[in-house]
C-alpha cells in the first residue's frame, strides 16, 4: 500500500541549501523526483497522520526523547542528545542519529478518495478520512554521508522511540512511506512501535 505525498521542498517557503549539505539536498531532490511509490533511496521515516494540526513544542520534543531514550534531551547530560528547533527546522539529535521532524497543516494527500482506494482494511480507512494533518519524523544520517543508510531494523528501532512518544489521541494513524505500512491508533500503532523498538535495542 502507498499513499501519496502531497508536500516536497517547493512548499517549503525558504532556500534549503542555507542549512542543508549537498549531499542532503541530492537526496531530497532525488527522493521527490522519482515519487514515494518508486524511490528506493526515500528515507525512513514514521507519519503521524493527525486529526486536528499542531505544532510540537521544543519542550514536548525533548520530553518525548527523554521518555524514548532515557536521557535529558536538553545537552546538558550528554551534549549528543538535544532538540533543535527554529522556524526553518526540527532537528532531534539521539547520539549518532540525526531525525527530522517535518510539521504540516494539510491532509497528507490531495486526494483523499484516490488515496484510499490504496487501503485495504476498514479501520485504516477510517483512520485515513479522520487525518486533516500530520508529522513526518525522517531519519536522516543515510543522506547526511556517502555511506549506505541504516539497516531497516535499526532505522525504525531509532524513529518508533519517538512516534511512540509523539503519536498521542490526535494521531489517528501511523504510517512508513518506505514500507507503505499503516497502522491505525486503535492499539495496533502502539504495539508496532514497541515491537520495533525490541526488534533493535539501542544502547
Amino acid at each position: 500500500m502507498k499513499l501519496s505525498r502531497r508536500w516536497g521542498p517547493q512548499n517549503l517557503g525558504f532556500d534549503y541549501d542555507v542549512w542543508m549539505n549537498f549531499q542532503q539536498i541530492l537526496a531530497w531532490l532525488k527522493f521527490w523526483k522519482t515519487g514515494e511509490a518508486d524511490s528506493e533511496d526515500m528515507l525512513h521515516s514514521i507519519v503521524l497522520l493527525l486529526r486536528e494540526a499542531r505544532t510540537f513544542s521544543e519542550r514536548e520534543l525533548q520530553i518525548a526523547g527523554e521518555k524514548g531514550w532515557g536521557k535529558r534531551f536538553d545537552g546538558t547530560e550528554d551534549p549528543m542528545y538535544f532538540v533543535s528547533k527554529s522556524e526553518v527546522l526540527t532537528v532531534l539529535k539521539a547520539g549518532k542519529y540525526v531525525v527530522q521532524l517535518v510539521q504540516v497543516k494539510e491532509p497528507y494527500s490531495d486526494d483523499l478518495e484516490a488515496s484510499a482506494r490504496n487501503l485495504t482494511r476498514q479501520e485504516q480507512k477510517k483512520a485515513w478520512f479522520e487525518h486533516r494533518a500530520w508529522s513526518s519524523i525522517d531519519l536522516w544520517n543515510g543522506a547526511m554521508s556517502s555511506s549506505r543508510d541504516l539497516p531497516k531494523k535499526e532505522a525504525y528501532a531509532v524513529l518508533a522511540r519517538f512516534a511512540l512518544q509523539l503519536g498521542d489521541a490526535n494521531c489517528s494513524a501511523i504510517y512508513f512511506p518506505k514500507e507503505g505500512w499503516m497502522m491505525p491508533n486503535d492499539g495496533t500503532a502502539e504495539d508496532g512501535l514497541r515491537r520495533l523498538i525490541d526488534a533493535f535495542p539501542l544502547k
